[in-house]
């Protein structure tokens, strides 16, 4: 064995592998959206299964994304694009991205945003959080998820709201970073909540920065993420 064989980073592997598994993902996706596009597809079965197919790439693809992210968080690689944002805006662009798994499910998307809330955060990274945070909700909620901002004691807050059973004990958190609780008897990491109040941390006005809060005070007990953003 070379030297420089013994000398590679296994994290930087891992991160090359995950980027190539990425792109791999890339071009199954573009496939499934050529297909559930295409005209001749008209039988309810077959598209479930495409939009099922669809939400599952997708959701390994962000999983993707959030490893690669974190690897460079821990190199100091990563940065946050801080510009100006109409916040109802971003939420109805999310919901149009989820808008036909949760209708093939019979699942009500609500959003509740005054229409001139402005926030100042990376869109690319908030998106990714909330589209991760309604794929967990979709999985549990019984029929209805709510998007919600508003302003909170100086903060821009972003909730995700269900009616489903609520978070586990184990994944519930008030402010600051969240560890990530493996399952292996579920296949949890809480890698999702992870990534989230990272990425929340890197957000900072001042001597204020994000945070995270996970609680079940949703509709009917469910499910509660909150992203708050100086």
């Amino acid at each position: 064995m070379s030297n420089e064989t013994q000398n590679l980073d296994f994290a930087s592997i891992i991160a090359s592998a995950v980027h190539d598994m990425k792109n791999s993902l890339t071009l199954l996706l573009d496939t499934l959206d050529n297909a559930a596009g295409e005209q001749g597809v008209s039988d309810e079965l077959l598209q479930e299964k495409l939009l099922q197919a669809q939400h599952e790439g997708k959701r390994l693809n962000r999983n993707l994304i959030q490893l690669l992210a974190l690897y460079r968080m821990e190199r100091a690689q990563m940065f946050v694009n801080v510009s100006e944002n109409h916040v109802a805006e971003l939420l109805e662009d999310v919901a149009m991205d989820n808008e036909k798994l949760l209708r093939a499910r019979d699942i009500k998307l609500e959003i509740d945003c005054p229409e001139d809330l402005i926030g100042y955060f990376d869109r690319e990274l908030v998106c990714g959080i909330l589209n991760t945070i309604i794929n967990n909700s979709y999985r549990y909620t019984h029929d209805s998820i709510r998007l919600r901002g508003e302003n909170h004691n100086g903060y821009l807050g972003i909730h995700v709201e269900d009616n489903g059973p609520g978070y586990p004990e184990k994944m519930l958190h008030t402010g600051g970073a969240t560890d990530t609780p493996v399952n292996f008897q579920t296949g949890s990491t809480g890698l999702g909540l992870y990534f989230a109040a990272q990425v929340a941390q890197m957000h900072r006005n001042g001597e204020r920065k994000g945070y995270t809060e996970t609680a079940n005070n949703g509709p009917g007990g469910g499910g509660r993420f909150s992203l708050y953003l100086p």
